[in-house]
């Protein structure tokens, strides 16, 4: 799976249910283990809400107790929803033309892809991944906690430094699984050893 294309998004929004308001969105493409690209698609807010996104008054009062750099960075160049999500395609499929083979990360099974996917359906376009794609983080990085000792480079919050560390976060956490894939390999194949041997089981 490592060897595979990945698309790691992050999203800064104005609420945290499906259909939130996006404000930014932020995507590194790590292809056979390396982050290879990024791009970064400033949103206009009152488009997004125009288009059926909502608002949280908690999330904006989270959001006014953020650095400023981190809330100038989606002021700054905002481009209407509809255009975002046609860059964001065009981004994709220049990156990996096999919708099959393409991975969508985002942080939290109920987050970024179920937000995003809302939006194209809002904006009346056609989401250029399969759903069957999405993947969940938080779930590996769960499984695998050492890649998030990994340290912070950027602003937080800013929706491409953030894709940027989620996607080396990625890479670690997959090459722990492979290694924690080959050992289980190993050991089961002693196992198997063993007992066409005619000896008694190893302890696991």
């Amino acid at each position: 799976m490592i060897n595979a294309t990945h698309f790691i998004i992050d999203l800064e929004t104005m609420g945290n249910g499906p259909r939130a308001a996006i404000a930014s969105i932020g995507v590194a493409v790590v292809r056979e283990g390396l982050l290879t690209d990024s791009t970064y698609i400033p949103v206009s807010l009152e488009s997004s809400v125009q288009h059926g996104g909502e608002l949280d008054a908690s999330t904006i009062l989270w959001w006014l107790g953020q650095g400023e750099e981190a809330r100038a960075a989606m002021r700054a160049g905002a481009t209407p929803l509809r255009d975002a999500l046609n860059y964001l395609t065009d981004f994709v499929r220049s990156q990996s033309p096999m919708p099959n083979a393409t991975y969508i990360w985002g942080n939290g099974s109920s987050f970024d892809c179920v937000i995003l996917r809302s939006a194209y359906q809002a904006a009346g376009l056609e989401t250029p991944w399969p759903f069957w794609n999405d993947r969940d983080l938080r779930t590996l990085l769960h499984l695998y906690p050492e890649a998030k000792a990994l340290p912070f480079e950027g602003i937080k919050h800013h929706a491409l430094d953030d894709a940027r560390h989620e996607a080396k976060q990625l890479v670690t956490a997959l090459e722990l699984q492979a290694t924690h894939r080959t050992r289980a390999l190993s050991t089961w194949e002693r196992v198997d050893e063993h007992h066409a041997g005619g000896e008694a089981p190893l302890c696991m």
